[in-house]
């Protein structure tokens, strides 16, 4: 009997603990007063927790391996793409990187 107590006591601390102390900014109780229903609840948690943007709401969540329906720009001749930069860009901005990173912090 003292074991299903302290049992029950542990899992009471476990869940107030994750239901009231933020991560990310937010509390599970205020994620699950967001949330659509408990998978988009889910998604929405899982995907702030991994530091990607949550899905749009009332989107199922995707299943790892399952390709997007859109398609990327290359694969759509004679539409423009959607972004605007150029490979100089690139390269301009991986040259600014390198430089930055190659050099010391200063403290």
């Amino acid at each position: 009997m003292w074991s299903l107590v302290k049992s029950a006591v542990l899992l009471g601390v476990l869940a107030a603990f994750l239901f009231l102390v933020p991560f990310g900014g937010r509390t599970l109780a205020v994620r699950w007063r967001a949330a659509d229903g408990a998978i988009d609840f889910a998604a929405r948690t899982w995907a702030e927790m991994r530091g990607v943007a949550p899905p749009a709401r009332g989107t199922p969540p995707r299943r790892p391996g399952v390709r997007a329906q859109g398609r990327s720009p290359e694969a759509r001749p004679g539409e423009p793409p959607v972004e605007g930069h150029t490979d100089a860009d690139r390269r301009a901005l991986d040259r600014l990187l390198d430089d930055h990173l190659a050099e010391s912090p200063k403290r």
